[in-house]
């Protein structure tokens, strides 16, 4: 069976000019990014090509052209295959869906050769077949008979097709069903209704050429299934789909598609699309259904997600990682391989890292609190737990809200691990800020935090601020002097004393144990001054980081892609320098 290799969208929606998404084997497909970046776009382009609505019959709208301008633009969606072959084993390359066209045959098939077909059979289709659970998959809605295309009608048409194929099963059956009716009419109030309601059909219709007439059946000749309801049942206990859970109803629902996807299309050419798997769900049932569709990606189901969740990055699955952002309007992506991810980090001073070590190198330290970073506007880097608790408040009292501003502030567990997430983060485009202190206790030699000066291009005066004791601000990092609550003290005096003793002797919250709840304890109740020097310097903290637009080492090769390495005159510094002075600080 077939599987899809890669994706290309133009025109289509959000998406201007064209954005190629490669499909890795073994691993789902993360589309990850902020609401209203074009992660559903991509989806319904995708769902357009290869799912169950014939795509040639679709007439596009203003809404499905960029910037909703239908004059003098184009949509092309391409999906790039293999193991896909016409019925004379003519391999396929690439189905296509484009608009306009002179034969206003909008779908094709592209064969290797070069040569293309208007003619595609759903033989072809079904060698690499979409399965999409949308975002709106209220599970009653998915088994009513609404409309065709919920998954109960798909179902029973299926089911009808395979019992109708033998005559005698389809006689015994309409014996069975007569017996049942015979049942119902044996309740008298049943009857007497049946009676009335055919009698006022035949008086309204009396003038009518074809006569209206009414039957009530158990069973419906042109659908045998239709009759079919299905009923959760808990305890052994029918129950109705208004006493389920929402989450309840979620897994239900995605357990139904992959039961019907997998019993008509195989495991193997299928592609099965879930928009949001981790909605009303909570955190623990999050990471049961993102390890379970991990699993199901490696038995050769094509596995493609959008979500806003960090329970479903699995480091080691990065090359399945697609970013889906916004610039001037238009949905773009970057998308990394290890390999490039490698390069990146060899750009920027991680000179150890190579293709071979570096997912396993960021999945042993990956979190759910760091990984939360790839669906952040900005990303704020912190050393520890008291930065992260409270550092927050005090730039919301700058007029800097964290949260409102989409900025996640991260603890990472130490200057060693600041170079290495800010890495990361940069290398998909995401504007990446740090900041750290000068305690020594972890860093007596100033290798980590020279390790965080270089890889973000800040070279000049580094030996000066590795010295400062005060809160120094620049324009990609800050330092906190000795060490944070030090730099803290000296700016805010007696008043910080007073609040940590206060939060210690009051409310329990030892400086030994509790040191980041105390943190956050007295940047709630400080004082707030303009005229204030620790106060000044927190607003141009909060302003430095407001004004962060790109990484600290802006790739260079192309406007989009921040895969490329750094300006080659940093590289060789950096690498030649590192190489002797750095061989103990990891990537």
């Amino acid at each position: 069976m077939g599987r899809v290799k890669r994706l290309i969208i133009e025109g289509y929606r959000s998406i201007d000019s064209p954005i190629e998404i490669e499909f890795p084997e073994d691993v789902p497909l993360v589309l990850i990014g902020e609401n209203n970046a074009g992660k559903s776009n991509i989806v319904r382009a995708l769902d357009l090509v290869l799912g169950e609505r014939w795509p040639g019959s679709y007439d596009p709208d203003d809404h499905d052209f960029f910037g909703r301008r239908s004059e003098n633009r184009r949509i092309e969606i391409a999906v790039e295959v293999e193991g896909v072959t016409r019925s004379n084993r003519v391999p396929v390359r690439r189905f296509v869906w484009k608009f306009p066209t002179v034969d206003q045959r909008p779908y094709r098939v592209v064969f290797n050769d070069g040569t293309e077909s208007i003619y595609v059979s759903n033989e072809m289709r079904e060698q690499c077949a979409c399965i999409l659970v949308s975002a709106d998959r209220r599970l009653a809605q998915h088994l009513s008979y609404s409309t065709k295309y919920t998954l109960l009608s798909k179902l029973t048409r299926k089911f009808h097709k395979a019992l109708i194929s033998d005559e005698n099963r389809v006689s015994n059956l309409q014996k069975q069903f007569n017996l049942l009716s015979e049942i119902f009419r044996g309740v008298p109030e049943f009857t007497a209704f049946a009676k009335e309601f055919q009698r006022q059909v035949e008086e309204f219709s009396g003038t009518i050429e074809y006569a209206l007439g009414m039957d009530f059946s158990a069973f419906d000749p042109s659908n045998y299934f239709r009759s079919l309801r299905v009923q959760p049942v808990e305890n052994e206990e029918p129950r109705t789909f208004e006493e389920l859970g929402t989450g309840q109803e979620q897994i239900l629902a995605i357990c139904l598609t992959y039961a019907y996807a997998s019993t008509f299309y195989g495991t193997d050419g299928l592609l099965l699309v879930i928009e949001e798997p981790e909605a009303h769900l909570h955190p623990l049932a999050q990471r049961w259904v993102a390890q379970k569709l991990r699993e199901l990606a490696q038995t050769g189901v094509q596995v493609v997600i959008t979500t806003h969740s960090p329970a479903f990055l699995d480091v080691t699955g990065l090359p399945g990682w697609v970013r889906v952002y916004k610039r001037d309007g238009a949905t773009k992506v970057i998308q990394l391989t290890a390999e490039k991810l490698a390069e990146y980090c060899r750009s920027t001073g991680g000179t150890r890292a190579t293709s071979e070590n570096i997912l396993s190198f960021y999945a042993a330290g990956a979190t759910e609190d760091i990984l939360a970073g790839m669906f952040a506007r900005k990303v704020f880097l912190v050393e520890g737990p008291s930065e992260a608790l409270a550092l927050p408040v005090y730039l919301s009292r700058v007029d800097l809200n964290p949260t409102q501003a989409g900025i996640a502030v991260i603890s990472v567990g130490g200057k060693g691990s600041l170079a290495k997430w800010w890495r990361l983060f940069s290398a998909y485009g995401i504007p990446t800020y740090i900041s750290f202190d000068n305690d020594r206790e972890d860093d007596d030699s100033g290798k980590k935090r020279e390790d965080v000066l270089y890889a973000i291009g800040f070279r000049e005066e580094a030996e000066r601020v590795l010295q400062t004791e005060e809160l120094e601000v620049e324009g990609a990092f800050a330092v906190f002097g000795k060490d944070f609550e030090s730099c803290m003290q000296r700016y805010f005096g007696d008043e910080y004393m007073r609040l940590m003793k206060e939060a210690q002797e009051v409310h329990g919250l030892t400086a030994r144990t509790s040191k980041p709840l105390v943190a956050r304890y007295v940047a709630e109740r400080l004082e707030y001054s303009e005229e204030a020097e620790g106060w000044r310097r927190l607003k141009e903290l909060a302003d430095r980081i407001q004004a962060l637009k790109t990484p600290a080492v802006a790739p260079t090769a192309t406007d989009d892609s921040p895969l490329s390495v750094a300006p080659q005159s940093l590289v060789e510094d950096v690498e030649s320098e590192q190489e002797n002075e750095f061989d103990d600080i990891p990537f």
